[in-house]
């Protein structure tokens, strides 16, 4: 039997993809998220090609490109601002996060799904056939799919799957920040110091750029977050670029630094435990350095819905999305992970491995998914 109603739990870039994708296969998609709105505030994200590819099959490339910048361009400088490389670099694109979620879950209420915020699952009992779920305000509502969209620290994962696929941290934090954007800005750009430092600019609009800084240390580092903005600027002071500089003095108050550790984690296949299927940072949450986690959970959303279309069961078709998934997944998650411990371990020493991975990874994202 075909599944008939579905709930996402998550409006995040997947859970939002999957209620667009979802309900376009003419299914009954009620989706919630447990935060009472959509953030109005955020930092920056970059969609590679592989994504903008995917958002096109769905028909919001363009309008992400409208809303963001497009760019194709891979620049290297020193620590003064001097350029020392530009490449062609694939077709992407930069936008702000609150950009893209509003971009997403208009699209999601066109489609015909229902989202509500402030709104989570207080339990729910799998049986077989169907889900019995109790939400937060009470209600009893029973559902052919539950779809886990709701992020590396998933409660429905831990809930369905247990614990053993808990986050862990990956050796890193990043510290996070958007600026105007100057004109040099115009692609993917990381700026190098002597001691190793790297910190990475890429455009979210003809206006605006986000700005990101990956901190190592053995242990999650915790900050006092009320000195956030002197802390980034203190660990950013031997950077004399102008663009770094400017964006440096713009930034007075915590509330403009966004800091946390790296938690990561992927669990193996099968991503369902009967009728509860995980998508995204649920299933496969990996470091930034391919700066491919968005587009992995917009790429799970559009086959998930694949598969339910070219499926006549719901068990066919999630034992369809695992397969297609996990293997594309786990390179793309064992690539960031190698970059982030080269940057752990040498980061100059390591430079011509990384780039070959990078390069190597890069074509294999525009592969068919």
């Amino acid at each position: 039997m075909k599944a008939k109603r579905v709930l996402i739990v998550g409006t995040g870039i997947g859970g939002a993809t999957a209620a667009i994708t979802l309900a376009r296969q003419g299914l009954d998609v009620h989706c919630i998220d447990i935060k009472p709105e959509r953030p109005a505030t955020g930092a920056g994200i970059c969609l590679l090609h592989n994504t903008m590819r995917a958002l096109s099959t769905i028909g919001l490339a363009e309008a992400c490109q409208e809303s963001g910048m497009p760019f194709a361009v891979f620049k290297e400088f020193d620590d003064s601002g001097r350029l020392l490389h530009a490449h062609p670099a694939p077709p992407s694109c930069g936008i702000r996060r609150p950009e893209l979620a509003r971009i997403l879950e208009t699209a999601a209420q066109e489609s015909g799904a229902v989202l509500e915020k402030g709104m989570t699952v207080q339990d729910l009992t799998d049986r077989g056939e169907y889900v019995d779920v109790r939400l937060s305000d009470g209600r009893e509502v029973s559902y052919d799919l539950v779809v886990a969209a709701d992020g590396v620290y998933s409660g429905l994962r831990k809930r369905v799957f247990g614990t053993d696929y808990e986050p862990r941290f990956a050796g890193q934090s990043v510290w996070r920040f958007n600026a105007p954007r100057p004109a040099e800005a115009d692609g993917f750009c990381l700026y190098r110091a002597p001691s190793g430092k790297v910190l990475g600019i890429f455009p979210t609009s003809r206006e605006s750029c986000y700005m990101f800084y990956l901190e190592s240390s053995r242990e999650p580092m915790r900050i006092t977050e009320d000195r956030s903005h002197v802390l980034i600027r203190d660990r950013l002071a031997e950077f004399e670029a102008p663009v770094i500089r400017n964006a440096l003095d713009l930034i007075t108050e915590p509330s403009q630094v966004i800091f946390r550790p790296l938690d990561i984690t992927l669990v193996p296949t099968s991503w369902h435990r009967g009728r509860v299927v995980l998508l995204g940072d649920a299933a496969h949450a990996p470091t930034p350095q391919m700066t491919s986690g968005a587009g992995m959970a917009v790429e799970d959303a559009i086959v998930l819905a694949e598969c339910f279309a070219g499926s006549d069961s719901v068990n066919e078709a999630l034992a369809a999305y695992d397969t297609r998934r996990f293997h594309r997944v786990k390179r793309i998650y064992d690539a960031s992970l190698q970059l982030c411990v080269n940057e752990q371990q040498d980061a100059a020493g390591r430079k011509d491995r990384s780039a070959a991975l990078l390069l190597e990874t890069y074509q294999y994202l525009g592969e068919p998914i």
